[in-house]
């Protein structure tokens, strides 16, 4: 009986040892994902209506602290974003535009949710940016 336990003790502690060092990072590697991709923008979800460009060219670039979105018609829209892997959050700031957004409806619903995100989902082929979860967010891909 003293061997049956020692036995289950060391088996048990192997199967604890081989779980912690396989165990998995649940933070996002935020590089990977985010820079050195063009994320060209796939569609804007704003409740129940999608707004699909009818144009190829808007596209988003992060740098290690800076975006830069532009869009077909010379548009852009740039700041500084911030990420966090482990909870998803994201954020952008000090934004400025330039070019004539205001007849670009696909470059002001994209303006919006740069003011107003606060999260992201996705991985290094495609990214959400989400300013209500579920209701309103901009999807692109990569290239």
């Amino acid at each position: 009986m003293k061997y049956l336990t020692e036995f289950t003790t060391r088996v048990l502690l192997a199967v604890i040892m081989a779980l912690s060092f396989t165990a998995c990072d649940n933070d996002d590697d935020l590089e990977e994902i985010f820079t050195g991709k063009n994320w060209n923008l796939t569609f804007i979800q704003n409740g129940t209506e999608r707004l699909v460009p009818q144009q190829e060219g808007y596209t988003l670039i992060f740098s290690n602290a800076d975006f830069v979105f532009t869009t077909p018609n010379a548009v852009t829209i740039s700041g500084n974003w911030y990420a966090d892997g482990e909870s998803r959050s994201f954020g952008c700031n000090e934004i400025v535009t330039s070019g004539d957004i205001e007849n670009d409806a696909v470059a002001k619903a994209a303006l919006n949710i740069l003011r107003n995100s606060a999260m992201y989902n996705g991985d290094a082929n495609w990214i959400q940016i989400v300013e209500q979860p579920g209701n309103i967010y901009m999807q692109f891909y990569n290239r």
